[in-house]
C-alpha cells in the first residue's frame, strides 16, 4: 500500500507540477474537488489524500462531507506539517497564490461579502433565466425512446406523475408534476412514494395509472437505486401505459429498469440532493416535445456508450 500510495503522490506531482506548473506555465490556484467522495475516501481516507495534493501542487483542498471527514483533513494537514511530510516551503508556495489571489487580483480586503440581494437582481433576470433554459434543455440526454416520446402537449389525455421522496422531501415529484401541468393541455395527477417504493405504494401506483393515459416516472439514485424504484418502473411499464422514466441523480439507473420503453437522463439532483429546478423542468419540455441536446458523459455498462445521446 505504501508503495502504492508513493506512486500515486509522485504521479501527481508530475501532473500538476511538472506539466501544469512548469511545462505549461500555470501561475493560478490548482483547486481539488471534493475529498470525501468515495473513490477518494475509501481508498486513501479524506485526510491523507489532502496531504497527497497538497504535495503533488494542489494549493487549496476541498473539505466537503461530513464534519468528522473535514476535521480529518484539517487534522492530517496540520501534522503532516508538524511532521515535516509537508514542508513550509510547499505551503508557503500555496499561501502566496491563495493571498494574491485574495488581495490584489480580487481585492477582498476592499469588499469581503457578497450582497445576496444584489446578486439576485443580476442573475434573476429574464434573460438569465432564459440562457438557464437552454443550457439545461442542452444537457438533457434522451437514452432510449421506442416511439414512446414526445407526448403530445396539445391533447387533453392525463398525465400521472410518479416517484420516491428524496432526502425524506416529496417536493421533487410534485414539482416536477407542476411543470407537466404547465407543458400540458391534459390534466396531471401526481403519486410519492417512499424512497424505496414498498409492494402497497407500487400497487396505489398501479390502480391510478389505470386510470391515466401516460406515465412520467422519475427516479433517483446517488450511488446505487433502491430496489423498490427498479420495481416500481417495471411494474408500470408493465400496465400497457406509455411510460418515461426520468433518472434525476445518476444516469445509471437504467440498469436496474432496462425493460422502460423510454429513458431520460436529466442530472437535476446532485448526490446530497441540491435540487436543480430549471433541469427537471428542461426534461419536461423534453418529454412534451421540445429537443433534447444532451450526449452521455459517461459509460453505462453493457448499455450505452460514452457521448451518445437521441433526438426527435
Amino acid at each position: 500500500m505504501l508503495l502504492i500510495l508513493s506512486f500515486l503522490q509522485l504521479y501527481q506531482k508530475k501532473v500538476l507540477t511538472g506539466l501544469l506548473r512548469e511545462e505549461m506555465g500555470f501561475k493560478g490556484l490548482i483547486v481539488t474537488d471534493a475529498m470525501s467522495m468515495h473513490a477518494i475516501s475509501e481508498k486513501w481516507g479524506a485526510g491523507h489524500a489532502a496531504v497527497m495534493a497538497v504535495n503533488a501542487g494542489a494549493d487549496i483542498v476541498m473539505a466537503t462531507g461530513t464534519l468528522p471527514e473535514q476535521l480529518d483533513t484539517f487534522n492530517a494537514l496540520t501534522q503532516a506539517l508538524k511532521s515535516g511530510e509537508l514542508s513550509e516551503k510547499r505551503v508557503d508556495e500555496s499561501l502566496k497564490r491563495i493571498l494574491d489571489a485574495k488581495l490584489f487580483k480580487y481585492k477582498l480586503y476592499k469588499d469581503r461579502y457578497t450582497n445576496p440581494d444584489k446578486a439576485a437582481k443580476i442573475v434573476n433576470t429574464a434573460a438569465y433565466k432564459q440562457t438557464a433554459t437552454e443550457v439545461a434543455r442542452k444537457s438533457i440526454t434522451l437514452l432510449k425512446n421506442n416511439n414512446v416520446l414526445p407526448f403530445n402537449a396539445e391533447d387533453n389525455k392525463t398525465t400521472l406523475v410518479v416517484g420516491p421522496k428524496i432526502y425524506g422531501s416529496s417536493s421533487y415529484i410534485e414539482d416536477i408534476a407542476k411543470a407537466a401541468d404547465y407543458n400540458s393541455a391534459g390534466s396531471v395527477t401526481s403519486f410519492v412514494t417512499a424512497t424505496d417504493s414498498t409492494d402497497a405504494e407500487i400497487n396505489q401506483a398501479l390502480q391510478l395509472a389505470a386510470g391515466a393515459d401516460r406515465i412520467i416516472v422519475p427516479t433517483f439514485s446517488a450511488s446505487g437505486l433502491p430496489a423498490g424504484q427498479a420495481k416500481l418502473v417495471k411494474a408500470l411499464q408493465q400496465s400497457g401505459k406509455p411510460v418515461v422514466a426520468v433518472s434525476l441523480g445518476l444516469p445509471y439507473d437504467i440498469q436496474s429498469y432496462p425493460e422502460a420503453g423510454a429513458y431520460i437522463a436529466s442530472y437535476a439532483v446532485e448526490r446530497w440532493g441540491s435540487p436543480v429546478p430549471t433541469s427537471w423542468n428542461a426534461a419536461v419540455e423534453v418529454i412534451f416535445g421540445k429537443q433534447p441536446g444532451g450526449k452521455l458523459p459517461v459509460t453505462i455498462d453493457g448499455l450505452y456508450p460514452y457521448g451518445v445521446g437521441l433526438t426527435y
